[in-house]
């Protein structure tokens, strides 16, 4: 049946060693296309706290895996899909 891209699986950022040891907390935005196997691609940075998260989200974004959008039965790219993944460290 027709319908959107459904997340399969988020594999979440690792935090980044040296904004750890800082405390440092952020939140990076992206955008990226979701290709007619489900896959991210052309994933890019619009907007963040720190570039010390960029390469850490870029990593687990390209991770990610979707159910692909179907029209007329056939699985289709699905550009300019947004997301922000937050990085907060936990209480220890």
């Amino acid at each position: 049946s027709d319908g959107d891209a459904v997340p399969m699986v988020r594999v979440p950022p690792e935090y980044p060693m040296r904004a750890a040891q800082r405390g440092l907390e952020g939140w990076v935005s992206l955008e990226f296309t979701i290709s007619v196997t489900g896959a991210v691609k052309d994933a890019q940075v619009l907007d963040s706290t720190s570039s010390i998260f960029h390469r850490s989200a870029l990593s687990a974004i390209r991770k990610w895996k979707y159910n692909p959008k179907v029209v007329d039965g056939k699985a289709v790219e699905q550009p300019g899909e947004r997301v922000t993944l937050d990085f907060v460290l936990e209480d220890g």
